[in-house]
């Protein structure tokens, strides 16, 4: 395995936590293997790090992000791994869709995918609320200018 400078490590940590895939994130850091950088140590230290730091500074957006994803991504992935038991890596694939996962008596796989439903309305309704509160923060502002005799020049 070729040897990597903290500039490397750091861009493909990055791209990794972004994508969630190690191929894509290899390419970005000029690595020839993904998923066997991805059983390195350094490389392990580092994600851990960069996820530690991100647990306290989930935002608004990120939320919306993932719901979004939930709602609207595809579910080919998990189709792959459904239909071709035994053949497919599970590394880098997007199973970000599946609620439950269990294997039944019979030897096939029982695969409960997220409500997109649900997700569609939890996203409505902390879009909605977003513009809620610029509606009101927008109001409250001209609100306050109204009151400010010295911003309009009223002497």
């Amino acid at each position: 395995m070729e040897k990597q400078t903290d500039g490397q490590r750091q861009r493909f940590c990055r791209t990794y936590l972004k994508t969630m895939d190690a191929e894509q994130a290899a390419a970005a850091a000029g690595y020839q293997d993904g998923y066997g950088r991805l059983r390195t140590e350094p490389i392990r230290q580092c994600l851990r790090r960069m996820r530690e730091a991100a647990a306290g500074e989930l935002r608004q957006e990120d939320v919306l992000r993932q719901l979004a994803h939930l709602a609207f991504g595809r579910a080919d992935d998990v189709l792959r791994l459904a239909l071709r038991q035994g053949e497919t890596e599970l590394s880098g694939l997007d199973l970000t869709a599946v609620a439950e996962f269990k294997a039944t008596e019979k030897g096939g796989l029982e695969i409960k995918l997220v409500d997109r439903l649900r997700a569609l309305e939890l996203l409505f309704s902390l879009l909605e609320s977003r513009s809620t509160n610029a509606a009101q923060s927008l109001y409250q502002a001209l609100a306050n200018a109204g009151t400010e005799k010295e911003a309009w020049g009223d002497d």
